[in-house]
């Protein structure tokens, strides 16, 4: 009797092997699914005459409640156009406002009051893209965290978290053809 390993023996190991792989694989795609914020896949180039402020993008997020009624305040830390870090940038609250105290520190255009019983909020962020210096297609990426209106952090899941859009077409508000999706850009956030 020998010792040696066969090739039938290896491939039914290797058999056993790849479902735990399979099965496993795809638990990252379901957990970012569930992201209380997502881009929507709309963006907008900004005309470079709109503001002095923002003549970069707007992209277009919607907040999903936590669950329950309670009220959420989310505070965006931080936002990258395109890898650079882009310090001018703000939100504009579209659906779904509500009346939580301001969290966190941040200016009153970084963050926005969710109603735990709106189910979902539409949200529009303007970034400048001076700091990426372009106006190409582009990808923006957000890091935010979420509170209680008290200010407490929001339980379940790690924060900060980030998320990103995306490369995607950004095609100009009005005029050179754009075919720009958002239609209640302006006015435009202090």
């Amino acid at each position: 009797m020998t010792n040696e390993l066969s090739r039938r023996t290896v491939v039914r190991g290797a058999a056993w092997a790849m479902p735990a792989v399979v099965v496993a694989a795809p638990a990252p795609a379901v957990a970012a699914s569930t992201a209380p914020l997502t881009f929507t896949g709309s963006a907008c180039k900004l005309p470079g005459g709109s503001s002095d402020t923002y003549k970069g993008y707007v992209f277009e997020i919607v907040v999903t409640t936590p669950g329950g009624s309670e009220d959420t305040v989310t505070v965006i830390t931080g936002v990258t156009v395109n890898g650079v870090s882009e310090p001018h940038y703000a939100v504009s609250v579209k659906s779904g406002a509500c009346t939580c105290s301001s969290c966190g520190g941040a200016p009153s255009n970084h963050q926005w009051c969710t109603p735990g019983t709106a189910g979902t909020q539409r949200v529009l962020l303007y970034t400048d893209g001076g700091a990426s210096n372009t106006s190409a297609n582009g990808e923006v990426c957000v890091t935010y965290v979420r509170y209680r209106c008290d200010c407490s952090p929001v339980v379940g899941g790690s924060q900060p978290v980030t998320i990103c859009s995306g490369s995607r077409s950004t095609p100009p508000l009005t005029g050179g053809g754009g075919a720009c999706r958002i239609t209640d850009v302006f006015p435009l956030p202090a």
